[in-house]
């Protein structure tokens, strides 16, 4: 397994150029299995878990989850805090935004795509879900614990537009009651795909665009998101976010 706890000049160069890069594995084969075991009892137990922790980010929470979700996990897993794998990200967080790990802030996500009818994740930027009051530099890293692919819904990107402003965004078919957020301002054909293999992993800055597609295939596809971000700063004047409700 390649343990980067300082990545090279080459993917810190793609990610300052394009927002986003991919990593060489991080994760053995022990370690995803202690993964994979610590995720699927998440969501085996996922009606112990708050309201507010779990929900289905594509619908409205009265059918079928198609796009199933836990924020922050390590509440009810600590040991996933604890791991070689959070340790590792952390490290490699605070190397591309250049940031000692002791001023990192940090939250998991869970995110299961169910087999042959997981939804697509709609192109969005994760800032978008922030308050326009704050400012904080911060990044994902993106594991799946299986293969992700273009059929399963791996995850595709453009470049470049990080370094622009926060896009309009909506709710998902224009219900208030979805919680999943979606812009219409990307041109898809401008986009990268990044399949990845178990174990793998990509890592995006909060305002780089990103989609996912639906799971066609027989097999869940099981993501976990690790998101560190550096202090907040006050924005003086705040824009606009009129998707953010409690805004």
């Amino acid at each position: 397994m390649t343990q980067i706890l300082s990545p090279g000049e080459e993917l810190l160069d793609a990610f300052r150029a394009n927002g986003f890069s991919t990593l060489p594995k991080l994760v053995d084969e022990s370690e995803l299995e202690w993964l994979r075991g610590v995720y699927d009892r998440l969501f085996e137990n996922y009606l112990s878990a708050d309201p507010g922790d779990y929900y289905d980010i594509s619908g409205d929470g009265t059918g079928v989850a198609q796009l199933p979700q836990i924020i922050r996990p390590e509440k009810y897993a600590p040991e996933l805090v604890e791991s070689a794998h959070f340790a590792r990200c952390r490290s490699i967080a605070s190397a591309f935004l250049g940031v000692p790990e002791s001023e990192l802030d940090f939250y998991g996500h869970a995110i299961l795509k169910p087999a042959e009818y997981g939804a697509p994740t709609p192109w969005h930027q994760d800032e978008a879900y922030m308050s326009p009051h704050w400012h904080r530099r911060g990044l994902s890293i993106w594991t799946p614990l299986d293969g992700a692919s273009v059929e399963s819904g791996c995850l595709h990107f453009v470049p470049g537009l990080h370094r622009g402003p926060v896009l309009p965004h909506r709710h998902i078919d224009h219900d208030d009651r979805v919680r999943g957020l979606m812009t219409d301002e990307v041109d898809p054909a401008a986009a990268v795909a990044c399949p990845l293999e178990a174990g793998e992993a990509s890592v995006h800055d909060f305002r780089t665009p990103h989609y996912a597609g639906p799971n066609h295939t027989s097999r869940a596809r099981r993501a976990y998101v690790l998101v560190f971000m550096g202090p907040a700063t006050a924005v003086e004047d705040p824009e606009p976010r009129p998707w953010r409700t409690q805004d």
